[in-house]
């Protein structure tokens, strides 16, 4: 009885939660007065800014309602406004529910979703800045697109209009697609609806009488999740009474479905890369370079072995080997890797075939960004700021909400950063290495932040002599780093996310790093522990142990195995209530351990 009324509350509760997602969501009306028919395209008044459509195939939008949208950007001076149909299907109006919170939609570029795949209303002069020409977009490109051009936009809404969807057209048609598009796994998507699937299913097999409520929840979810909301889905009735017989039909679906012109070229990208790494990896022993007999801080012969991991991020070849100096406890990667190693372990991780991921994972860290920078405003009024390892600035985008007087300037040697003066993100970009670029930035900023840069790179001291090179006298710098010593760093061992082998190159004590800034005339002013720390390590655990059993069957750097879709599918369904109890982990346990997984430093330079 208990695990039958356990599984109908969390069905219950997570379709509750689905609903409250969907609640806030914007009503457009068809503007009075302005003809009816017409199909959808660009137009509207000519007494306000232009926009242009990205429109899926088959999207019909009145002539009326294309009026009233277009009004409704106006009004509301948006930069983006992604239209929902009101008809819209109820597995994709799940979907859209699980993926895009209109509340974050409208207020944080870092936290928006895909859209709902239909008609999406963007200003040409973002179109323009964005290099995304108006078109129509099959799901996969669509949702890509969708998600890019919000991070464009300083303003944004998502809102339900009486647009209809492609009559007649499967609810999983393109939705493995567009799941790949906002950067998510398909596999985990259909695994998470069967760990759902076979829990109720487990509830009445077990206790056949009270396994009827866990049925019955399952059967009313997509009721309590849509009706009476702001979606009147076309096929709500047949899904709630049909659904324990339409869920495995829609995994199927989901996995199976043909391929869109975005994932064939998405397909052919990866079989580019195919043939790159298997080059690449056909003497792999060049990446590492010889090892070092001694600590790089100190420079003690006494060194011990700590950790020995594979690549826990992409799953690349190879393995790598953090030892650990006795005497100062400094922790780093021995035998270190090359520079050519390191640009090869990269490749695709940030950038390439792995942008969207990445992108996600950054975005997700708002409450970490905001932290950092409410930090610096206790102690400094920073007019000027360099963000040393900015990627594309998500961290200056979320701080510029905690500092509006602040102007943000971010450096990295990638081309995101120049990605992220584009979207507005950052006011100027600087590309290159941090340590060659001093005498040019000398007395520019008041602040310089490195957060979670300084275990990259191969000599941490010498960047630490650039950022004091830098600053003039009474300037900060603002430090953050993953805590080699840790609580969770001794749980997890070889499976804690912050070893993240092999970019981490060295793992600093938070001793030595003080150590090392006062030797540089950095006076610390304040330094965070528990608050600096990162909600991810018990979930990152379990991923890694998942993609190590079964790994995601599409990386270009392991060879095609058979079954290995299935294999994933089914491992990930499995692995679906360790997703679960992780998250819980993270959330609840973790953070009341002593200090946390990361820690921060705000350091002064002194005068003179």
């Amino acid at each position: 009885m208990i695990w039958s009324l356990l599984v109908a509350a969390g069905v219950s509760a997570h379709a509750l939660h689905l609903r409250g997602r969907l609640a806030p969501l914007a009503r457009v009306g068809a503007a009075p007065g302005d003809a009816a028919g017409g199909d959808a395209g660009p137009g509207g008044p000519p007494d306000g800014p232009a926009y242009g459509m990205l429109a899926a195939p088959g999207a019909m939008l009145p002539g009326a309602v294309r009026a009233a949208a277009l009004d409704h950007a106006r009004r509301h001076d948006l930069q983006v406004l992604d239209l929902v149909p009101a008809d819209l299907a109820v597995r994709r109006a799940l979907d859209l529910a699980a993926a895009t919170d209109p509340r974050r939609y409208r207020a944080d570029p870092l936290g928006a979703g895909p859209g709902a795949g239909f008609v999406t209303l963007v200003r040409t002069d973002l179109l323009a800045r964005a290099g995304q020409p108006a078109a129509s977009l099959d799901p996969g490109a669509h949702a890509a697109a969708t998600a890019r051009l919000r991070r464009y936009a300083a303003r944004a809404d998502i809102a339900v209009v009486p647009g209809r969807t492609a009559p007649g057209e499967p609810a999983c048609r393109g939705r493995r697609a567009r799941l790949r598009g906002q950067g998510a796994d398909p596999h985990l998507a259909v695994a998470g609806s069967a760990a759902a699937y076979a829990a109720v299913a487990s509830a009445a097999v077990l206790d056949p009488w009270w396994g009827l409520a866990a049925v019955a929840a399952y059967c009313a979810a997509p009721y309590l999740a849509l009706a009476g909301g702001p979606l009147r889905p076309r096929d709500l009735h047949r899904t709630a009474l049909l659904r324990p017989l339409l869920a495995p039909r829609t995994w199927r679906a989901t996995l199976a479905d043909r391929p869109t012109a975005w994932e064939r070229a998405r397909d052919a990208e990866r079989e580019e890369a195919r043939a790159f790494y298997r080059e690449e990896l056909a003497g792999p022993g060049r990446f590492l370079e010889p090892r070092r007999p001694d600590c790089p801080w100190c420079g003690s012969r006494s060194l011990s072995r700590h950790v020995t991991s594979g690549d826990i991020v992409q799953g690349k070849p190879g393995r790598f080997t953090l030892e650990r100096c006795r005497d100062c406890r400094h922790i780093f990667q021995n035998p270190r890797l090359s520079a050519e190693g390191l640009a090869f372990y990269y490749r695709d991780a940030y950038d390439g075939l792995g942008a969207a991921t990445a992108e996600r994972l950054f975005a997700s860290q708002t409450r970490s960004y905001r932290g950092r920078a409410a930090l610096a405003a206790a102690h400094a009024a920073p007019r000027a700021w360099l963000d040393v390892g900015a990627g594309h600035g998500h961290f200056c985008r979320a701080a510029a909400a905690v500092l509006p007087g602040t102007a943000f300037d971010g450096l990295d040697l990638g081309a995101g950063v120049e990605e992220g003066a584009r979207r507005g993100w950052l006011r100027r970009a600087h590309r290159g290495r941090f340590t060659e670029l001093p005498d040019d930035l000398a007395g520019r900023y008041d602040l310089v932040s490195m957060h979670h840069y300084l275990e990259h790179t191969p000599d941490p001291q010498a960047e630490l002599d650039a950022a004091a090179k830098i600053l003039p006298a009474g300037g900060h710098l603002l430090l953050e780093l993953p805590d080699p010593e840790s609580m969770p760093a001794r749980l997890l061992g070889r499976r804690w996310i912050g070893w993240l082998q092999p970019q981490h190159l060295h793992m600093i004590p938070l001793r030595n790093l003080e150590e090392a800034l006062a030797a540089r005339g950095l006076r610390v002013v304040a330094r965070e522990r528990r608050a600096a720390h990162q909600r991810l390590d018990a979930v990152c655990a379990v991923a890694i142990v998942l993609d190590a059993l079964a790994p995601p069957p599409d990386r270009p750097w392991a060879p095609p195995r058979r079954g290995a879709h299935l294999r994933r599918a089914l491992a990930a369904t499995a692995a679906a209530p360790l997703f679960l109890a992780a998250w819980a982990a993270d959330r609840f346990a973790l953070p009341l351990l002593p200090g946390g997984n990361a820690y921060r430093v705000l350091a002064r330079k002194d005068e003179g």
